[in-house]
Order: C-alpha cells, then sequence, then structure tokens
C-alpha cells in the first residue's frame, strides 16, 4: 500500500491569492498524484500582508475542496488562516471527506523571519488519505522533535514539513531532515519556498527522506514538481531493521 505524491515546489505570487489558486489548479490538472503538497503560506505568498485576504482565502479553500471531491486527491498547502486571536500559520490538509486544519506550533522569532505578530497553534494533528497517515508540521516545527514522536507513536507513516526556509537556515534544516526520519523511522516529506524574500533567498531544496534517514529524491532551487512513491511495506521492513520504536519504554516518566 502507497502513494504517489507531488513534492510543488512553485513559487507563490506575493498577495495575489487568485494567481497562487491558478497555480495549484495548473499543478494538479497536468501532474498525475494522490496527494500534491505546497509551501508555507503558498496561497498569499510568505511575507505578504495576510489582514484583508481573508474573504479570497476562503473562495480558495472552497474551490480546491471541491476540486479535491471531482478527483479523488488530497492537496496541502501553506495559508495564513484566521480566529479570535488574530492570523495563524496553517497548513490544511484537504481530501474528499473534509480538511484538517495544522496551525503551527512553533512561530519563528528571529533573524529575518517576522512571525512575532502571528498566533501559534497548539496541538498536533493528522491527516489520512488512501489508508496512510501524515503528520503535519511547518518549518521551525522541525527542531521540536516531540511532535514528530507524537505523530510516530500515534501510527503516522509520513512526516509533512512545508517550509518557508531562506539561505541563513539551509545548512541546519539539511542536518535536521534526516535525524527526524530515522529517529521516528518514517519518512519525511519537506516542501520548501523558492525566489527572493527580504535580503536573501528561500534556498528551496524540497526533498523526500526515507524512513532511515537517506534522501530518496532531492529538487534544486527552482520551480519544479517531484513526483515520488511512498510505500507502507518500506517503513515496516525499516521499523523491523531499526527497532529503536519498538523499544520505547512506556514504563517511565519523564518528569521531574
Amino acid at each position: 500500500m502507497g502513494v504517489r505524491i507531488a513534492i510543488c515546489q512553485v513559487q507563490s505570487s506575493i498577495g495575489n491569492v487568485g494567481q497562487n489558486l491558478d497555480k495549484i489548479l495548473n499543478v494538479i490538472t497536468q501532474t498525475k498524484a494522490d496527494v500534491y503538497i505546497f509551501p508555507e503560506m503558498f496561497l498569499t505568498g510568505y511575507g505578504a500582508d495576510y489582514t484583508s485576504l481573508e474573504p479570497e482565502i476562503q473562495y480558495a479553500l472552497d474551490k480546491i475542496s471541491l476540486w479535491c471531491i471531482e478527483m479523488d486527491i488530497a492537496i496541502a498547502y501553506g495559508t495564513p488562516t484566521y480566529c479570535e486571536k488574530g492570523v495563524m500559520d496553517s497548513l490544511l490538509f484537504v481530501t474528499h471527506s473534509g480538511t484538517v486544519q495544522y496551525d503551527k506550533i512553533y512561530l519563528a522569532k528571529f533573524g529575518i523571519y517576522s512571525e512575532k505578530e502571528l498566533t501559534p497553534g497548539d496541538r498536533p494533528k493528522m491527516g489520512t488519505f488512501k489508508g496512510m497517515k501524515f503528520g503535519l508540521s511547518i518549518c521551525y516545527d522541525m527542531f521540536f522533535p516531540e511532535i514528530y514522536r507524537c505523530y510516530a507513536t500515534a501510527g503516522a507513516d509520513i512526516n509533512i514539513c512545508i517550509s518557508a526556509s531562506a539561505e541563513t537556515s539551509k545548512q541546519f534544516i539539511e542536518r535536521i531532515l534526516p535525524a527526524r526520519s530515522l529517529e521516528n523511522v518514517m519518512y519525511t516529506v519537506f516542501v520548501n519556498n523558492i525566489g527572493k524574500y527580504k535580503e536573501t533567498r528561500f534556498f528551496g531544496k524540497s526533498r523526500l527522506v526515507g524512513p532511515l534517514g537517506n534522501t530518496l529524491n532531492e529538487a534544486d532551487q527552482s520551480d519544479v514538481i517531484l513526483c515520488v512513491y511512498v510505500d507502507k511495506a518500506v517503513i515496516e521492513n525499516a521499523r523491523e531493521e531499526r527497532r529503536h520504536l519498538a523499544d520505547l519504554r512506556k514504563d517511565i516518566s519523564w518528569k521531574f
């Protein structure tokens, strides 16, 4: 059992929801896959003025939901969402049966990243499609391993991490991605933005990392769609080879 995933490293048009919605439509009509994954804040572009875009974002969600029903596909994409406390950095996992909304738990508040005005999420979320379970995360979340261990012990097969990672973060992201896969013996799909951001650039390099921490497919820094296949049997075999999830101690309290 498995699914075909389209890793959609496509540059956003900043502040133009309509153009970005058209880009999603172009990809899903021209590329055959089960699951399509787009980068962090893709629908508006990372760093856009999110305050006035709520009606357009809701219209886009309605269209994407309809496409998922009509085509029997899943689309995961980054977008601002809105609540009483303000704006959240969210990942929507949309299928024919509904939408799972994950709100970024760990907001970046350093360097060039300007997420101080956003509202953080407070819980992990998983999506399910065609018998596969997807743990959902966004960018800086990658540095907090408890999120991914939570997904692994809950039966997830694949971690999705959508990102807006600039060149200044490249070396650190590339070190941590294999670790998150290997320590939980599961796939990691990393989908990053491309294009210029402030005084630097998003570094792209979206990829699929296997359950043993090996990079199976990787993009460069251009607009590209990588189609990859993830297989539940590969995860099961890897967990026979590296058994540290099975050896987790459930009898220990880790609180002092």
